[in-house]
């Protein structure tokens, strides 16, 4: 497995809401650091965001051990479903199909959110 636990969130993940929510992890192979995970436990989901700071074969190969170790611990938690979910403050990425397909998730979709600050 190519991940550890860190605290706090990463500050590529700091954008995440209710941070509290979430388990922190680094991603790394023989090379270092080539991104940041967060989960998080929802209804019958379990909720991945990932930010990559480099890629390549060798971290796609990484990617795929990390994906079957996800899809474990779903199990291990009750999770009938791990659910990847990407925010970015541009435009949907077209490769986002393409790289989630080779990681085995299906039912890509595109959502779209926005956020409101409440009157104090």
């Amino acid at each position: 497995m190519s991940l550890r636990r860190v605290c706090p969130a990463p500050e590529r993940l700091a954008y995440l809401p209710e941070l509290s929510r979430y388990r922190f992890y680094e991603l790394f192979d023989g090379r270092g650091v080539y991104g940041w995970g967060a989960l998080a436990e929802a209804s019958d989901n379990l909720e991945v965001h990932l930010e990559l700071c480099r890629f390549g074969p060798r971290v796609l190969r990484s990617l795929q051990n990390d994906a079957a170790w996800l899809r474990q611990e779903a199990a291990r938690l009750g999770k009938t479903h791990v659910l990847a979910l990407r925010a970015d403050l541009a435009t949907p990425d077209p490769r986002w199909p393409k790289f989630t397909r080779m990681m085995g998730f299906t039912g890509q979709a595109v959502v779209q959110v926005a956020r409101m600050e409440a009157e104090n």
